[in-house]
């Protein structure tokens, strides 16, 4: 796979991120030098594709077509956590998924995967609410919802048995919570 056809897979994975984000993953699956080598050279794929129409280019950002984030606090956490996960783990996201049925926007639906096992999981990134908030009102939900595993069977396009449930409070490592460390 061409540089810029897996620079544009992780933005569809982060769908907001700085240069410094997808250098990182890029360096981490050994494309790129870490640190300063691997920002530069991602900031110049991510231009050439916002030169393109294939991203955004906003602010000091780059975002997916669509995303209409302007990068605060809990976009940025999350974008920080999404990063860690790619970094380590062969890793489908889905970021700030609308479930309808259920009434709630989860900030990212993730299955991490390893040979032929995987890891499903819904991720909450706390930013203004409580973990019992969170517990309460999202995660309950998940788990009372008799058609989460189909759901997410789907979404995922892999049969999901099982998946957790995430919440993740600023300075909390999510690699820590999935026993990566």
């Amino acid at each position: 796979m061409d540089r810029e056809q897996e620079v544009m897979n992780i933005m569809e994975g982060l769908v907001i991120a700085k240069d410094k984000h997808v250098g990182e993953v890029m360096a981490a699956r050994g494309h790129w030098t870490a640190g300063q080598s691997a920002r530069v050279n991602a900031g110049k794929v991510l231009k050439k594709l916002a030169e393109l129409g294939k991203i955004e280019r906003v602010n000091g950002h780059f975002r997916t077509p669509g995303c209409r984030s302007e990068f605060k606090e809990h976009s940025q956490l999350l974008t920080e956590t999404l990063t860690d996960l790619m970094k380590i783990y062969e890793a489908k996201i889905l970021r700030e998924v609308w479930v309808e049925k259920i009434g709630l926007r989860a900030d990212a639906v993730c299955l991490l995967k390893k040979g032929n096992r995987g890891y499903a999981f819904i991720l909450e990134v706390l930013n203004k609410e409580t973990p019992d908030q969170v517990n309460r009102n999202k995660k309950r939900v998940w788990d009372q919802w008799p058609d989460a595993k189909d759901f997410l069977s789907r979404l995922l396009g892999h049969k999901i048995p099982w998946f957790d449930f995430i919440v993740l409070s600023q300075g909390e490592s999510i690699l820590s919570k999935i026993g990566g460390e």
